[in-house]
């Protein structure tokens, strides 16, 4: 009997188990549900794009049947002329040559606006340059190419009575297609490594203050070199507890740096970023001042950049007044990727002076909860003089008699 009651429990056990994991899940899933955004709009537009394509392949095939449909009928009938399927085949291709010059054209008049704004450093805006060049020069080539491409298909589709003129090779020709390409491409690639070496030379970093940004799965942690500009030692074997980075606090360099809130930074001061990563290979992607740089794991890497905007004035140029610069990874690091976002503020010097004062390093606050400072005590009350109480005391005797 006692073995059946136990089975009994178990099973009780069991099912009460498994009804309140249901339950915990349907709870859950009505949450997720409640707090997600509607999707409903964005899977009509889906399923109204996919019965486009459907319809027009639909259309097509329908065409293309009543096409050959007409074909065989008049080569039954003795009309050996049939369908003239180059012409055809080569307006088409005309007419789909432009209308993709025109989409390219669409798509930078449209999806151009959501380019990012004016860079917001000195070495942003020394990229944006060369970006620009190179794109205006790639388009031109695009235009022109294409134009020549469709249209040489069209002039030269196949005729009765024409025949193909037999030219295979021209000296003159592909000294040309190649040495142009090369000589403009030899220049890009000479600009490109002028402004890399400017961006990554000793120069840009001289005077700069140090600041630390470390990935790991998924959030920045980001250190300050405090007063004397120099960050302690760091070494993961002492990763634990409030050491996340694993500092050395018995590096006299680690005693004054600190871990802000937010990344501040005082406009027209150049700034040197060490970067480094706990886990696995992040990147550190700061957009609007074009910074981009592999986090790995065991090896430092650096960025220097100065920054010619503030946030205020960047959010009156952006039209936002919520906008701030941020910190992102660049790299898929996994699931919650998305999250490895570090805000950014840009201010006036005064302002930047302002908020260093306020800051206090990690060490100092570690030795306050080692070393507890008493609490002063309280001032105490002196005695009343007793000679002069009983002489009050005894004047107030006399009044009443």
């Amino acid at each position: 009997m006692s073995i059946l009651k136990n089975i009994k429990f178990i099973a009780s056990a069991a099912v009460a188990t498994s009804l309140s994991s249901v339950a915990f899940a349907q709870e859950a899933a009505t949450e997720a549900a409640a707090q997600a955004p509607d999707r409903t709009q964005m899977w009509l537009t889906v399923a109204f794009y996919v019965l486009l394509v459907i319809a027009a392949g639909f259309i097509l095939g329908v065409v293309g049947r009543i096409l050959k449909v007409y074909e065989l009928t008049s080569n039954a009938v003795g009309n050996k002329k049939g369908i003239n399927w180059n012409s055809i085949n080569a307006s088409l291709l005309l007419i789909i040559g432009f209308l993709g010059l025109y989409g390219s054209w669409w798509e930078l008049g449209v999806h151009g606006k959501m380019l990012l704004p004016e860079a917001a450093s000195v070495n942003g805006a020394e990229t944006d340059r060369l970006f620009h060049i190179t794109f205006y020069i790639t388009y031109f080539v695009f235009i022109v190419t294409h134009i020549a491409l469709f249209t040489y298909a069209y002039i030269y589709r196949q005729r009765k009575g024409r025949k193909a003129l037999y030219y295979p090779h021209n000296d003159n020709l592909e000294k040309i297609w190649t040495l142009i390409p090369a000589i403009v491409l030899t220049i890009l690639v000479f600009f490109g490594w002028k402004a890399w070496t400017n961006i990554f030379s000793a120069e840009s970093a001289k005077g700069a203050i140090i600041v630390e940004a470390v990935g790991e799965q998924f959030k920045w942690t980001v250190r300050y070199s405090g007063k004397d500009n120099a960050l302690g030692k760091r070494n993961y074997r002492l990763i634990g507890g409030d050491n996340v980075l694993g500092v050395d606090y018995k590096d006299p360099r680690s005693h004054d740096d600190f871990y802000p809130a937010e990344i501040v930074l005082p406009v027209g001061k150049p700034v040197q970023f060490v970067f480094g990563a706990k886990d696995v290979i992040h990147s550190a992607y700061m957009p609007h001042f074009r910074v981009q740089m592999n986090c790995v794991p065991g090896m430092p890497t650096y960025f220097a950049f100065t920054p010619t905007i503030t946030t205020n004035e960047m959010r009156s140029k952006v039209g936002d007044n919520k906008f701030d610069y941020l910190l992102y990874c660049n790299k898929i690091c996994g699931a919650s990727h998305f999250n490895m976002a570090f805000k950014i503020k840009v201010v006036s010097t005064r302002e930047y002076r302002e908020w260093l004062k306020g800051q206090k390093p990690f060490y100092v606050q570690q030795q306050e909860k080692l070393h507890p400072v008493a609490p002063a005590p309280a001032p105490t009350t002196a005695p009343a003089d007793s000679v002069k109480a009983d002489s009050a005391a005894n004047k107030t005797l006399v009044l009443i008699k």
